[in-house]
């Protein structure tokens, strides 16, 4: 079976980065040589370095060249994320800085997120993430105090939240509803993320659920957009069609 042009240049692009030892940020040849090495058409090649961006192997910089990219975290919507786990699977190695945790009343927005009354009390927790001691994100949840007395006696600047739950309550988040939108970073969120204040970020906020459909946390996150990646599940259209029903995500 003949394979086609596309897949031989994508192929000896990934054969090149690795016999060559390329990592992260390194330049590919400029596009006539790479033709001569992979030995196929620039149709072909420019096919193959498309998909390989989107694929977040290659990074495309307008006047500069190709480049071999930075590993990204990949958050897959409406699936169960464990980030140290989505960390690793990329090779990076996850990290957590603890910025606040405590029990408070739940806010109006909190409480009707986990099917709570204002004022009932909820576990909080804001954390940096990070990959390879990089930023990435600023992570804040609220979990139901009542339903997981002693959450707070953890570290979790080295433990992770769903082992926890799982292990010492029982409960795995199973799935989750999910909306991303466009914001600006805040001055005190600035640094935190290595970023300008008034740079744009993503603004992720979701409802992770356990098996049951009950609300487990409600979690609202700031992301630093070059150190992500996302993807669908494709979940069946009976579940699909739960899923917006509601602005539940809009405050």
């Amino acid at each position: 079976m003949t394979i086609p042009a596309k897949d031989r240049a994508s192929e000896g692009i990934r054969w090149l980065i690795t016999s060559r030892g390329l990592g992260p940020g390194d330049r590919l040849p400029a596009e006539r040589e790479l033709c001569e090495l992979v030995g196929v058409s620039r149709t072909a090649l420019r096919g193959a370095i498309a998909e390989l961006v989107a694929g977040n192997v290659l990074e495309s910089r307008q006047g500069s060249g190709t480049y071999v990219a930075d590993p990204r975290v990949l958050l897959v919507f409406q699936e169960t994320y464990n980030y140290g786990a989505a960390a690793r699977d990329v090779g990076m190695s996850p990290g957590s800085l603890l910025v606040a945790f405590g029990v408070e009343g739940a806010p109006a927005d909190v409480a009707e997120r986990l099917s709570l009354t204002p004022g009932d009390p909820v576990f909080f927790l804001k954390r940096v993430r990070t990959a390879d001691g990089r930023p990435s994100s600023i992570e804040t949840g609220w979990i139901d105090h009542g339903r997981f007395p002693g959450i707070e006696a953890h570290d979790y600047a080295r433990e992770s939240l769903y082992e926890v739950l799982e292990r010492d309550y029982g409960v795995r988040i199973s799935h989750g509803e999910e909306r991303i939108s466009v914001t600006r970073v805040r001055e005190d969120e600035a640094p935190l993320l290595g970023l300008a204040p008034g740079d744009a970020a993503l603004y992720f906020l979701a409802v992770e659920k356990d098996a049951e459909g009950r609300p487990v946390e409600f979690g609202r996150h700031i992301i630093r957009a070059d150190r992500y990646h996302f993807a669908s599940n494709d979940l069946p259209e009976r579940l699909k069609g739960k899923v917006g029903k509601k602005p539940w995500l809009f405050s």
